[in-house]
């Protein structure tokens, strides 16, 4: 999709890292993060403003900034919450490329992720790993170890992933 001219659109993010999570605000001319993600393809760097940090067992870090450089290829996950507040878009459904749905278990750097992967009819799970995009979108998911933060839609880093496999609803640690 070719950029909106003078459209912005303004998401929330929360962006996972290995040792912290930065929320904040993503400001583009893109209407969806999948597409902007695509179209920035070769930037390394982007920025969230109003943004907060907090570390891995959820304590904020008073860094005296509120705009932070987040360097893409350390990204492990992005959760985007604007997506909650947003409704579909009716009529659009023909521009998408139908796929088949399955639940999966995604192990990505420290964090373990469950939720739906989408493939394309015929295709094989190796492939969501193989695909010159960046970042792979599962809807539906949550991270196994913060069940309060309930299902949201969140886009893997690929290269970040450790191991994926098809899961059942019901994965239960023992």
């Amino acid at each position: 999709m070719a950029p909106q001219e003078n459209l912005t659109y303004t998401m929330s993010l929360e962006v996972y890292l290995q040792s912290a999570v930065v929320r904040g605000v993503l400001v583009t001319n893109q209407d969806r993060l999948s597409n902007y993600l695509t179209l920035c393809g070769g930037d390394e760097v982007f920025s969230l403003r109003d943004a907060t940090l907090e570390n891995l067992e959820r304590k904020i870090i008073v860094a005296g900034s509120d705009q932070y450089l987040i360097y893409m290829q350390e990204v492990f996950l992005i959760a985007d919450l604007s997506s909650q507040l947003r409704n579909d878009r009716p009529g659009l459904e023909s521009l998408y490329v139908k796929k088949n749905t399955s639940r999966a278990l995604l192990s990505v750097g420290p964090y373990w992720l469950q939720g739906n992967i989408h493939i394309v009819p015929g295709g094989a799970l190796q492939e969501l790993l193989m695909v010159k995009t960046r970042f792979i979108p599962v809807t539906n998911a949550t991270l196994l170890n913060r069940p309060d933060l309930g299902p949201r839609p969140y886009l893997v880093n690929r290269t970040k992933v450790g191991f994926m496999t098809v899961s059942g609803d019901f994965l239960v640690e023992l």
